[in-house]
């Protein structure tokens, strides 16, 4: 019997002997990233899942590589006594938690502020259009997107753009005298560029926009954020170690070089750094080690906005040190106050799968903060948090996200700036026009995609076969599950049959077709769950799955070494052929594990 075996099946004595008397690895987890307390939850048993709480200090919220804690174990297997007990433990009323990460999908790199009882947090987009999301929140916990930094495609810059690159690091803040919104980031150029790495400043009347033509800062280095001062001076901030430079009243220019203030505390790829003014100090928060499983914030404060500043001696205030935890790659984060005066963090992470992807990529968590009795601001828990008490009362937006056009209220977006009114809604039908340009051509058109948001998901899209029996060999249109122009699949419909093409690198890995049933719609349906991707057509009235294929790695940033790979795996429909097609549903569902 595994020591797993006994916490679910065993009686209370032969665990504590497998514990206590056989050297058992009591903080062992299982491939899934289960620990001994979530296999006590499911058992029913009060007596052993308190034995492995009071006495091993095993965390009820500790949760496995899906998201799911011995309490929502125990609520999914219908344990409520032992539910209530984890409930009591831990602190928590499960009807008044929520599961990080917030902003589910390809959303990293966040900076958020608050405005009266709203709050608005801006993300990455990199080469996607429109650019750098803008999303609302009253809670903290539920946003919805309201506007973009970018939406004038001549203005974006990114139609050359390979994936990857693009718009990195956003910073949103508020200028008090001019009464002013900013949004900066750097526009993240290709190799080989004339201009490799540029800061972008936008400033609008709201928060959520619209907001003006772009200014541009030539100042090398990434993760720009401004501070507007008490005194009316404004600051730009940048990585290589922590820079800044003065800018003008306007924001729009530099008034002199930059000047490094701060090499960081561990000194490892400083970047993203934030400033804010309390009790006399500027506090300098920045994120170091990389993006990768060293990434963590670090803390610094001043007396004098250009230092000498001192490092944060509880540092770094956030790091996931746990390998096997389900947030990783924890960092890059902004403070902020809500307006009954606690504090939080907002910070990237990813969720990893056991067998090392994370297939949406990085995404956006926050974690409560603390002040120190010497005047430091700390993650509660100095590590990520899986799930916390809601901050405010849950508040859900209404309405649909902003996006690049209003249908099945979906937040789509497209791929580089789109060069001709591509996609269009005629009463309830999309009509997306193809280029004649396959999806590794960067100038493709006839694309449109959301975030993919759960590991498992189901997608179904219904289009007209109209134009496509009448088209040329090799066009096709349908759904795709993407990364970027060089990792995709395709499932389609052509001149008399059905496709699926997978495309990973700098070449089609895979092709399949089969037989087109004969109906004016076709409708499609893409299944992702246990390991596998399963395509299937309705035909009939019934579905027929056609192909099943193993969970893809090339949709993922760690799956496939080509290009920049810093964002997220995303699904969507694509028209590859010189035509029009009209697309008459859509749906996406994406069941969240922690929810049962």
């Amino acid at each position: 019997m595994t020591i797993f075996e006994a916490a679910q099946s065993a009686s209370l004595p032969e665990l504590q002997h497998m514990v206590e008397y056989e050297c058992q690895n009591f903080m062992e987890r299982d491939a899934q990233g289960n620990t001994l307390l979530h296999y006590a939850a499911r058992s029913g048993s009060v007596e052993k899942t308190a034995y492995l709480t009071e006495y091993l200090a095993l965390d009820p919220l500790e949760a496995n590589l899906s998201g799911v804690t011995p309490l929502d174990a125990a609520l999914h297997s219908g344990c409520t006594a032992v539910a209530a007990y984890l409930e009591k433990q831990a602190g928590v009323r499960a009807d008044n938690c929520f599961h990080n990460p917030v902003r589910r999908g390809f959303y990293p790199d966040p900076s958020w502020l608050r405005v009266g009882d709203d709050y608005y947090m801006v993300n990455s987009s990199f080469s996607f259009f429109p650019c750098l999301p803008i999303a609302k929140s009253r809670d903290l916990v539920h946003w919805t997107t309201v506007g973009y930094a970018i939406t004038n495609p001549e203005w974006a810059q990114i139609a050359e753009s390979e994936g990857g690159r693009g718009y990195w690091a956003p910073d949103i803040s508020y200028d008090e005298a001019t009464k002013r919104y900013y949004i900066t980031a750097t526009l993240r150029g290709n190799e080989g560029g004339a201009e490799p790495r540029c800061q972008m400043v936008v400033s609008a009347e709201k928060p959520e926009g619209p907001y003006g033509e772009p200014a541009w800062i030539h100042e090398d280095g990434i993760d720009p954020s401004l501070f507007h001062d008490d005194d009316g001076r404004h600051y730009m901030l940048f990585n290589r170690e922590v820079r800044m430079v003065e800018l003008t009243a306007d924001c729009r220019g530099a008034k002199g070089p930059a000047k490094l203030i701060w090499g960081g505390s561990w000194k490892i790829k400083t970047e993203g750094p934030q400033l804010m003014k309390r009790d006399g100090y500027y506090y300098l928060l920045a994120a170091e080690g990389g993006t990768g499983s060293g990434h963590r914030i670090s803390a610094a404060r001043s007396k004098n906005i250009w230092g000498p500043y001192e490092s944060c001696p509880y540092n770094p205030i956030l790091r996931q040190d746990d390998a096997g935890g389900y947030l990783q790659n924890c960092g890059h984060g902004k403070l902020l106050e809500t307006a009954d005066g606690r504090w939080y963090l907002c910070h990237l992470c990813l969720r990893r799968r056991p067998n090392g992807t994370a297939p949406m990529g990085r995404e956006t968590a926050i974690v409560e903060v603390t002040w120190t009795p010497d005047g430091w601001p700390i993650a509660k828990t100095r590590r990520p948090q899986t799930v916390l008490a809601m901050p405010l009362p849950a508040h859900c937006e209404e309405g649909a996200p902003a996006a690049l056009l209003d249908w099945k209220r979906q937040e789509w977006l497209t791929q580089r700036a789109p060069e001709n009114a591509g996609a269009a809604v005629a009463g309830k039908t999309l009509q997306l026009t193809g280029n004649g340009r396959d999806l590794c051509d960067m100038h493709q058109q006839g694309l449109l995609l959301v975030r993919q948001q759960e590991t498992d998901f189901t997608v179904e899209a219904e289009l007209c076969t109209g134009p496509l029996l009448a088209a040329q060999s090799g066009t096709t249109a349908g759904l795709t599950c993407y990364y970027d122009e060089h990792s995709y699949l395709k499932f389609g419909v052509g001149p008399g049959r059905l496709l699926l093409e997978e495309y990973a690198g700098y070449e089609v890995i895979s092709s399949k077709i089969a037989p087109l049933p004969a109906a004016e719609k076709i409708r499609l349906r893409i299944t992702a769950g246990q390991g596998t991707r399963s395509f299937a057509v309705e035909n009939g009235g019934a579905w027929q799955t056609l192909w099943t294929i193993p969970e893809p790695p090339y949709l993922t940033s760690e799956g496939l070494k080509c290009g920049k790979r810093f964002t997220g795996a995303m699904v969507g429909l694509y028209v590859h052929g010189d035509c029009t097609v009209s697309f008459t549903d859509w749906a996406a569902v994406w069941p969240r594990p922690e929810e049962g």
